[in-house]
């Protein structure tokens, strides 16, 4: 007789028995899992091209305000991603071409599939140099 506190061994002889719901289960996973897992990845953008949108709306807004700026260079940036999906914020800084220093916090949403075309982007905020310039849609 075996102790009812004892707990029982699991014994390599011992078979396992899976109900047939188990079974379908355990299929459906290994079947259609990984392949969600790869779509997610492919669908979202690398964080590069992120930057380089915000950059690009950047420079776009820089240069269309002022006429006195005929190139500028930027510095490194950071990514914050938001809770919406498809959303983020970059914060970096640039140089002017009249070597003044700038900062600017550009929030920039995925609006198609296609994340490596132009048109599927767009800046729903800008600020420079603590200046909002531009501010669309929720706050951030």
């Amino acid at each position: 007789m075996r102790d009812p506190d004892q707990k029982a061994c699991h014994s390599p002889d011992a078979k396992v028995h899976y109900s047939f719901r188990t079974i379908i289960l355990i299929v459906a996973f290994f079947w259609f899992g990984p392949s969600h897992w790869v779509i997610a990845q492919i669908d979202t953008p690398p964080q590069s091209t992120v930057v380089a949108m915000a950059q690009h709306f950047v420079q776009e807004h820089f240069m269309h305000e002022s006429a006195d700026h005929y190139h500028i260079e930027f510095d490194l940036a950071y990514i914050h991603p938001q809770p919406q999906p498809n959303f983020w914020a970059v914060v970096g800084g640039f140089v002017s071409d009249q070597n003044v220093a700038n900062t600017y916090v550009a929030a920039v949403r995925l609006v198609c599939p296609h994340f490596k075309k132009l048109e599927c982007w767009r800046l729903d905020k800008l600020a420079i140099n603590r200046t909002i310039i531009l501010n669309r849609g929720d706050p951030i």
